[in-house]
């Protein structure tokens, strides 16, 4: 059964599911729920363009994490240049930020 659990969030008999809303939707909130937030930093900023860590952590945004379309969102707003974010490298959300430029 779905219920209110406070704080923009719905608690149900399994799991909490946060409701994001313009009201909420700041870094500090989404971020907390983000995949990469248990893990080791160095995965999601790898040295060199070190290919099968990138792939690793760009695996888990996309299996995993329940913020990815927030995320995405954040890192175009704000216009981030390194690491992985949303399963996306920093020279795909460059090409991804032309295309909607366009």
């Amino acid at each position: 059964m779905d219920r209110p659990a406070g704080n923009g969030s719905h608690r149900s008999d399994s799991m909490t599911i946060r409701v994001y809303t313009e009201d909420n939707l700041t870094p500090e909130t989404w971020m907390r729920d983000a995949a990469c937030a248990t893990t080791n930093p160095e995965l999601w900023f790898p040295l060199h363009g070190d290919k099968p860590t990138a792939d690793e952590a760009k695996r888990i945004c996309r299996e995993t994490c329940p913020v990815q379309a927030q995320c995405l969102e954040f890192a175009l707003r704000t216009g981030q240049s390194t690491g992985i974010w949303a399963g996306y490298s920093a020279k795909s959300l460059q090409a991804i930020r032309r295309r909607s430029a366009a």
